[in-house]
């Protein structure tokens, strides 16, 4: 079983750096998710390297080279293959994945600048609208420039051209500069936003105070980046066949 594109999903991604599959899940497996998460949080269940957490600690859980098996079935959910081999022009390989129980109000970024090449699935939990704190996505900007972390430093050349700048300053003068429209991503429990990683976006207040905003996202680069031009420790990558490699850096 898989997610088919249509013609209007490949040109909404094209031209708007996203696209929105309805009940691309069912609604009682986002209700298995989601219970399944606020037990691991409570430590109801017990999954190695996973502790329990503090009863007002929401953060957000990121899984990098160690996943829970819930976590890993959902990065590898053989839906979302066919997706994101089209969307990415090769087969995709799993690299992270994130679990939200609440909105994250994070600063405006391109999720390309942590993880080069990458693009993103993001599956709703729940409802998610503007008062339980949605994702705000500026619509067209991975047509725009794209920052690097090199955008930052000096090098031999001399310096980076956005060198001096802090990251989060720099996304929004970026943003600015764009001068293109900010939209709010609403979603319905089960519907999946294919996100191109050059997407300036953010998480939008929580206008619901102590409202949950649960979702899950899990982060997918080409399996041809062999090696990976991203500049930390060898990362683990999983493809939707189970393959694991630790892949070298540059």
């Amino acid at each position: 079983m898989s997610l088919e594109l249509t013609v209007d999903h490949l040109s909404a991604y094209e031209r708007d750096g996203y696209t929105v599959v309805p009940n691309a899940f069912q609604s009682d497996e986002c209700d298995r998710f989601v219970q399944y998460m606020l037990d691991l949080h409570a430590g109801r269940i017990a999954v190695e390297g996973f502790a329990s957490r503090k009863s007002d600690d929401w953060s957000r859980l990121i899984s990098r080279s160690l996943h829970h098996p819930l976590g890993m079935a959902w990065m590898l959910d053989s839906r979302l293959r066919q997706p994101l081999q089209t969307l990415l022009g090769d087969e995709p390989d799993g690299v992270q994945s994130m679990y939200f129980f609440k909105g994250s109000e994070q600063r405006r970024h391109q999720d390309a600048f942590f993880l080069p090449g990458c693009m993103s699935a993001w599956v709703a939990l729940q409802e998610v609208n503007e008062q339980n704190g949605s994702i705000r996505i500026q619509v067209g900007s991975h047509r725009k420039p794209q920052l690097t972390k090199a955008d930052f430093r000096k090098n031999a050349d001399g310096k980076g051209s956005w060198h001096g700048w802090n990251q989060d300053e720099a996304f929004d003068e970026l943003f600015s500069r764009n001068n293109l429209p900010e939209i709010t991503i609403e979603a319905s429990i089960g519907d999946a936003v294919f996100f191109h990683g050059g997407l300036i976006h953010r998480g939008g207040p929580i206008l619901t105070t102590g409202s949950f905003r649960h979702s899950w996202a899990g982060h997918y680069i080409p399996r041809s980046y062999n090696p990976w031009p991203y500049e930390a420790a060898p990362r683990l990558r999983i493809d939707f066949d189970g393959v694991c490699r630790f892949t070298p850096t540059e």
